[in-house]
């Protein structure tokens, strides 16, 4: 089976399980705002936020509404990314465009839709963790420079690439101020690209508005590997 037909069998079995997943889900997912983890992603919000790991990152949503939101974020090194969330009854649809250079060498423009659904709202909630399977396709132009992913971000390593991804982020409060946060992610594209991230971390809120987080990733991908530590502070409005 060739990576294209992989792709394609890939992307179709999404499309199957969000139906069904769709079709389950309802209205239950539209619950107070205010009641949802800082790190939820089905969370519609405005907020500022600042995250540093090999590089500087200012970042921010600007919510319309209940179920609406812009979000943009600018790094050091020319790196930005923009786009836009609506919360649906069955999860929350993100679409985006970014420019990134990576430690490897590569310099990316990538366009990408993607989602994340609930499962507690399929009383899903095994030992107390809250599952979002997530998943998307992207389109990605960029160059290799030289030979030489972000944890919160989920972003595929490729060139000149169509290609999809699939994983989950799972969070676990611990108590009203504590909760942690783990994902996985693997991605494929066209061109033989394949690829996988990992990521943990823990958010404590010392405010109703306030919080602090600290991650790790790992990502292993045709290109190579990468590991990151860093550290983010979001105040919500």
């Amino acid at each position: 089976m060739t990576c294209s037909q992989v792709v394609t069998l890939t992307l179709r079995s999404i499309t199957l399980a969000a139906t069904l997943i769709f079709a389950t889900v309802g209205t239950q997912l539209q619950a107070e705002t205010d009641e949802k983890l800082a790190d939820d992603p089905t969370k519609v919000v405005t907020k500022i936020g600042f995250r540093y790991s090999e590089f500087a990152t200012i970042s921010g949503s600007l919510a319309f509404g209940p179920v609406t939101k812009l979000n943009v974020s600018v790094s050091e090194g020319e790196q930005w990314r923009i786009g836009g969330s609506y919360l649906f009854d069955f999860g929350i649809v993100n679409v985006a465009a970014s420019r990134q250079e990576l430690s490897n060498g590569i310099e990316q423009t990538q366009y990408s839709i993607g989602t994340f659904v609930p499962l507690v709202a399929l009383g899903i909630e095994p030992a107390g963790w809250l599952l979002f399977p997530a998943a998307g396709v992207n389109y990605t132009e960029g160059s290799v420079d030289a030979v030489d992913f972000d944890f919160g971000d989920i972003i595929s390593f490729e060139t000149t690439s169509k290609g999809g991804y699939l994983g989950v982020l799972a969070l676990k409060p611990i108590n009203k101020k504590w909760n942690l946060s783990t994902a996985f992610i693997a991605s494929a594209g066209s061109d033989d690209y394949s690829g996988f991230s990992i990521g943990l971390g823990a958010t404590y809120a010392w405010s109703d508005v306030d919080s602090i987080s600290a991650f790790a990733s790992y990502t292993d991908n045709s290109f190579g590997q990468r590991d990151l530590v860093g550290f983010s502070y979001t105040r919500e409005f």
